[in-house]
């Protein structure tokens, strides 16, 4: 475990135990992470203190992987300016970066708030991954992420996140999955259509990190129900590509991309895995919530434009190159400067294993 690791885990915990993160009622008592290295104490304890009395609130803490200097970075959900200038620079000689990004709160019926006018890329007659994508007994909307093989059964799949195709745990099995979602039908443009049928979840859970297990994913895939309605193709023709079939873990400082359903083609860089519990609020139609989620990454915006907004949902975060999927988003702050994914490798690694699918129908 690196330094800024150690540093990560024993400044969640801190927080955590304190009551610090926006979502807390109140402390918690959690197993004590490695202890930092000695000379480090005075300086940690002098960070903590200023955190807990500056009128700061915490939404998550995570750490560099994979970069020759690793930093800390303290993700706030509020804070005034002139309090988080003056916290330290630094742990031990480790970089502490804080970002204020706002709460982050996931809301299924948002997208049409960011826009109505949701994307829908075609290609060959067929429907693109990175397309607006919705169940029909939803009012909300997210991103058709990618055609997968299952490995249970090698059939196609559709892969987003549960909040996009099963209303936070609860639509239906065998629920038709429209592209675009039905949000998204306007003249011009091609109806909605159903692609698959919703078939399973990683379930959402919603309760105090000290009772419920955090969650690591927000992930539910559908059984393809045409395979000529659908490719692999991810977005436009001039700056699309094909769905990649390799995996990669995330790591700190990659370049990447995804195409989505509000924000289109945006590019950000990977900045910090978040190894220890983070809250996220959920307000759906049947699911209202904090759900608490551990080992996901962030990623924030390379440009001035928002990396990630309402909508995003599902989209598959690819590397530069679009060689290599590396995640997939499934929250963004009010801005959408910083997204949060699963990543890939954990992604492939439910429902008994999936494939990436390319070349189908490109």
């Amino acid at each position: 475990m690196s330094e800024a690791e150690t540093i990560a885990k024993r400044l969640a915990f801190e927080f955590l135990r304190e009551g610090r993160y926006f979502a807390s009622s109140g402390p918690v008592e959690l197993k004590m992470p490695g202890a930092v290295a000695a000379g480090t104490v005075e300086a940690f304890e002098d960070f903590t203190q200023q955190v807990e009395y500056g009128g700061l609130a915490v939404q998550a803490v995570g750490y560099e992987e994979g970069t020759e200097n690793p930093k800390v970075h303290v993700y706030l959900t509020h804070g005034s300016a002139r309090n988080i200038k003056a916290l330290p620079k630094d742990i031990g000689g480790t970089a502490i970066a804080v970002h204020r990004v706002g709460a982050i709160s996931v809301r299924p019926d948002a997208a049409g708030k960011a826009t109505n006018r949701g994307h829908v890329f075609e290609r060959n007659g067929r429907i693109c991954c990175g397309s607006s994508s919705g169940p029909t007994s939803e009012a909300s909307v997210g991103t058709l992420g990618a055609i997968v093989r299952r490995a249970t059964d090698q059939k196609l799949y559709l892969l987003s996140n549960n909040h996009v195709f099963a209303g936070c745990n609860h639509v239906p099995l065998d629920q038709p999955i429209l592209s675009p979602g039905s949000q998204d039908g306007r003249p011009g443009l091609r109806a909605p259509q159903e692609v698959g049928r919703h078939s399973a979840i990683h379930e959402l859970r919603s309760g105090d990190p000290h009772f419920v297990n955090p969650c690591d994913a927000d992930l539910a895939i559908a059984v393809l129900t045409d395979d000529h309605a659908v490719t692999s193709w991810q977005g436009d023709a001039t700056d699309g590509y094909d769905t990649p079939s390799i995996v990669s873990e995330p790591v700190s400082s990659m370049t990447v991309k995804k195409f989505g359903r509000t924000t289109g083609l945006s590019s950000g860089i990977v900045e910090a895995k978040v190894p220890t519990p983070m809250p996220v609020n959920y307000v759906a139609k049947h699911f209202k919530g904090v759900v608490w989620f551990k080992d996901v990454w962030t990623v924030r915006s390379s440009t001035a434009d928002p990396f990630a907004l309402p909508g995003d949902s599902g989209s598959l975060v690819v590397t530069e190159d679009g060689s290599k999927a590396i995640g997939l988003v499934f929250a963004a702050n009010s801005s959408g400067e910083y997204a949060w994914i699963v990543p890939m490798p954990c992604a492939v690694g439910g429902f008994g294993g999936l494939q990436l699918v390319d070349g189908h129908g490109v």
